[in-house]
């Protein structure tokens, strides 16, 4: 009767096998999708004195800068897109709390140019209405960005 409560040997085994296996480790989840093809960022040049500068507290440390629209285009006649970016340290580390801006050549920003935070992540987002072609500039960690969200061609 004793041996039926008592766990077996390799019980025991295997289990202090799996604690020493994860003591340590931290779970990190899976990293976020990569942003469509063509639309990971460069650095802009410097923008002329007449621009409005977006200014944000700026980072100490080289970041990866990846943003898109989703859907990637307005719908003919205009509408609305999300706007995500992501931020990412060298080696592709998330980068939680980086001041991000953005600005649009055409339309309305739900942000109205405030600053946004990126999350645990590296996160954040934004929502576009426009009812033609807008140009996104975005000022992240203190480096500025600019991609084009074009309107859909009527049918």
């Amino acid at each position: 009767m004793l041996r039926a409560h008592t766990p077996s040997l390799a019980l025991l085994v295997l289990c202090a096998a799996v604690s020493l296996s994860c003591a340590g480790r931290r779970y990190e989840p899976p990293p976020p999708p990569p942003p469509p093809p063509g639309q990971a960022l460069t650095p802009e040049p410097p923008a002329p004195p007449d621009e409005e500068p977006l200014p944000v507290k700026a980072v100490s440390e080289p970041i990866v800068v990846a943003a898109w629209a989703e859907p990637r285009q307005l719908p003919a006649g205009g509408g609305q897109v999300q706007i995500l970016v992501r931020i990412q340290k060298s080696g592709g580390r998330r980068f939680p709390g980086v001041e991000v801006r953005l600005r649009t050549s055409s339309g309305a920003l739900y942000s109205s140019g405030r600053v946004l935070v990126t999350d645990a992540q590296g996160m954040t987002r934004d929502r576009l209405t426009a009812r033609k072609s807008a140009v996104i500039t975005l000022n992240a960690g203190g480096t500025r960005y600019r991609f084009p969200v074009p309107v859909t061609e009527a049918p």
